[in-house]
């Protein structure tokens, strides 16, 4: 990772936290606030479900009373009294009592619970109702939760009722007069209070429910959303029955609240992250402009350009650090052409002196020959013709020693720079084997050239002749005898092209010599070849590498960049 993207990753993570710090608080407090509005919501519902109980309570408990001190009741007891009251008539009196007021059950009955008539459930009438008798043994006038058992018309169901009772002046009877507890009073409360109702009885047993109360979502059980909470109301006891009504909210709502709490928080802290980013990339550009510019020129540097030089404007100690650097440079540069002027002076005086000893071997047979013919001249010997033809022959081959001397030298000096263009390699091989369509005798040539063979920029005559170069050495390592094997292949970026002879190989004291001018093993050779063939392979961004093994040959490869990977 860059020096910038670690600064603009810095200062976005520093910014991230003063936010997160600052939103963090808000968000409990909103997550508290949402919680307790819940709560109050739902306080606010089991209070609604308390008072409806409380207003069905009283209505049942005045309904009692007025059945008790009414006409109707005393008419029954007439009618009971004198004998035309027949079980029918009884029984459909308390049923129009029940419709007169919209009760859920009405009743007259004995003291000790025998019903005289009822309207919930009319035959019973002449029997102990087991609900009723619980009710009187409690005070009467009192709203209490029993079971009671009624007729539907798919039968008989037990139904949770809120009932009070009341005696009658005379005769001794007791009105009884009910709400019943059932779904649709669910429904309605659960309508009332907008969540979920569910009417309990002894034991926990839910006898009616309606509406709901749905969970949060999985996202808003993550960020804190509770389940739904209950609140249970309590009917009033001691009574005949345990009962409780229980009055729950949906928490959707909460959930989504803190969803969007959440979103909203995250948002924030995203917004504030990328203008921190922003700003923090803008700064640290700024910060790290002149060290990239730094970072650039000290890699031209390494690659050999001693002019590179930083123009990015700094201040303070990144602004001293350039100005170093670029007097660095400049001194750099002021050495490194004094050293090469240097290394100029010291390269020709070793090529003049290595010429001198080359033009001085020749000589001296030469100057030798020459002083023969002169004494045997002065001496009038009878053999001079004949001496005349040897030294002559002598001095002719000297000369022709000293014009090949002079000729590579002249090479070796004027090598012009290489004109680089694409050559598609396999090309380049074609026109290469194509002068050697036979080895010389007695010598085998071997080719492994691919089809296919990258294309490097190279100038195709000096390449050609480093190649003919290598190939002809090759020959004349291999001797009468022998075999030459030309290969060609791709490798890391390379075209290689590697020439294998079958001779002695080469001493490893003389394989560091063997580019140097005027070194060579041969008696006839000018030590010119090889070095000519490195200067060229190195113009062209390449290398030539040795392999070899004294008595098993040796293997020279010239390796040049493919095009577009490297240059010169």
């Amino acid at each position: 990772m860059t020096l910038r993207a670690r600064l603009t990753l810095a200062f976005a993570l520093f910014a991230a936290l003063p936010v997160a710090a600052a939103l963090l608080p808000l968000a409990g407090a909103l997550s508290d606030a949402l919680g307790q509005e819940y709560r109050a919501r739902l306080d606010e519902a089991a209070r609604a479900a308390e008072a409806e109980l409380g207003r069905l309570g009283d209505e049942a408990v005045q309904a009692a009373r007025e059945l008790a001190a009414g006409p109707e009741l005393a008419a029954l007891a007439r009618d009971r009294e004198d004998g035309s009251l027949d079980a029918a008539d009884a029984a459909g009196r308390a049923a129009a009592w029940m419709a007169a007021r919209g009760l859920g059950a009405a009743a007259a009955v004995e003291p000790g619970g025998r019903v005289i008539s009822s309207g919930h459930l009319p035959g019973r009438a002449g029997d102990v109702d087991p609900g009723i008798a619980a009710l009187l043994a409690s005070p009467a006038g009192r709203p209490l939760p029993c079971l009671l058992a009624r007729a539907t018309p798919a039968g008989v169901e037990e139904v949770l009722f809120l009932a009070a009772w009341a005696p009658a002046p005379e005769p001794p009877l007791r009105a009884v007069a009910g709400v019943a507890l059932d779904a649709r009073f669910a429904a309605r409360l659960a309508d009332l209070a907008g969540g979920r109702v569910a009417v309990r009885g002894a034991g926990g047993a839910e006898l009616a429910a309606a509406g709901a109360a749905g969970a949060p979502s999985a996202l808003g059980r993550l960020l804190g959303a509770p389940p739904p909470q209950v609140r249970a109301v309590a009917l009033p006891a001691p009574g005949p029955v345990a009962a409780a009504v229980e009055v729950s909210l949906p928490a959707t709502g909460l959930g989504r609240a803190l969803t969007g709490a959440a979103l909203v928080f995250l948002g924030a802290l995203a917004a504030g992250s990328l203008a921190a980013s922003l700003a923090g990339h803008l700064l640290a550009r700024r910060i790290t402009r002149p060290l990239e510019a730094l970072r650039a020129g000290a890699a031209a540097v390494a690659a050999g350009d001693l002019s590179a030089r930083v123009d990015a404007e700094a201040q303070g100690e990144v602004g001293e650090l350039v100005r170093a650097f670029n007097a660095m440079t400049a001194d750099l540069g002021r050495v490194a052409a004094r050293a090469a002027a240097a290394e100029r002076v010291a390269a020709w005086r070793e090529v003049a002196r290595r010429l001198a000893h080359e033009v001085k071997n020749p000589l001296t047979p030469v100057a030798m020959s020459v002083e023969t013919l002169r004494e045997a001249w002065a001496r009038r010997r009878p053999e001079f013709g004949e001496i005349f033809e040897e030294g002559t022959q002598a001095i002719r081959e000297e000369v022709r020693r000293l014009a090949r001397i002079v000729d590579e030298f002249g090479r070796f000096a004027r090598l012009p720079a290489p004109e680089l263009v694409p050559a598609p390699g396999r090309e380049l091989l074609d026109a290469f084997l194509a002068l050697y369509p036979e080895a010389p005798p007695g010598i085998t040539l071997e080719r492994e050239v691919p089809a296919s063979l990258p294309v490097v920029r190279a100038d195709r005559d000096q390449i050609l002749q480093v190649l003919h170069n290598l190939l002809r050495n090759a020959f004349e390592a291999s001797g009468a005898r022998g075999a030459v094997r030309i290969a060609a292949r791709e490798e890391a970026g390379e075209l290689v092209v590697a020439i294998t002879d079958g001779g002695p190989g080469i001493r490893p004291e003389d394989r560091d010599r063997l580019f140097e001018p005027y070194f060579t093993t041969k008696e006839a050779g000018t030590g010119l070849g090889l070095a000519i063939s490195d200067r060229i392979v190195r113009e062209h961004g390449g290398r030539i590498e040795v392999r070899s093994e004294p008595g098993r040959g040796a293997t020279f490869e010239v390796r040049l960049p493919v095009s577009g990977s490297a240059g010169p």
